[in-house]
């Protein structure tokens, strides 16, 4: 059997999401392109961990939900304070494999994790998150993604914070998903928590949203 190496293939296929993550992830290297392209998205991510002085405190604790191979929570971890502790989950056992092969350990641990039907049995402790990270998440649990974002509450600290950074499309090229969210305003609208600071970069053309919320 011939494999693609574009990730999209086993996401979305004509505007269906398709949702082979674990297919995806055995036979894509580098999914999400978790290079230099990023770093922006991550540099503003860590601003607001720094401005807010989040996680900055000793055993600091943290949820990253999707984490995929764990690039990108390795990288966060850096962010946190040095004793801080991070769990990072996915839905794809090669994932969760690899993450832990790679990164695991030193105050990080993955595990496999299907957030839409166990977000309310999370592998952390009720009331005991100091922030909880979605990155580039929302469109492949969109369907889920209000009631996931009440099920988090649950497991924030009273004053906990949850971030969210996401691309957002412009009308003409969003096939999935319109009658959900078709603008950051709509996603605003399924979070229930308040908005601390919303930042917007290529704000007129296919850009990306970083979120804080604070559940207090």
């Amino acid at each position: 059997m011939r494999y693609s190496n574009d990730y999209h293939d086993y996401v979305f296929k004509d505007g269906i999401f398709v949702g082979k993550f674990e297919e995806m992830y055995q036979n894509v290297e580098d999914p999400w392109c978790l290079g230099d392209a990023n770093a922006i998205y991550y540099d503003m991510m860590l601003y607001l961990l720094n401005h807010y002085k989040i996680c900055k405190h000793e055993k600091s604790t943290v949820l990253d939900i999707g984490c995929g191979k764990g690039a990108f929570t390795a990288k966060l971890k850096k962010g946190l304070a040095p004793d801080a502790k991070i769990t990072g989950i996915d839905i794809a056992h090669t994932a969760i494999k690899q993450a832990n092969e790679k990164y695991g350990g030193n105050g990080i641990d993955f595990t496999v994790c299907n957030i839409t039907e166990e977000y309310n049995q999370l592998p952390v402790p009720l009331n005991g998150l100091d922030l909880v990270v979605m990155s580039e998440v929302m469109w492949y649990i969109l369907t889920d993604f209000e009631k996931i974002c009440n099920g988090i509450k649950r497991y924030l600290k009273d004053d906990g914070y949850l971030i969210i950074n996401q691309a957002f499309y412009t009308p003409e090229k969003q096939k999935y998903g319109k009658q959900i969210v078709s603008c950051v305003k709509d996603m605003l609208k399924l979070v229930s928590f308040g908005l601390c600071e919303l930042i917007e970069v290529n704000r007129f053309k296919d850009h990306h949203a970083i979120c804080l919320f604070k559940k207090g």
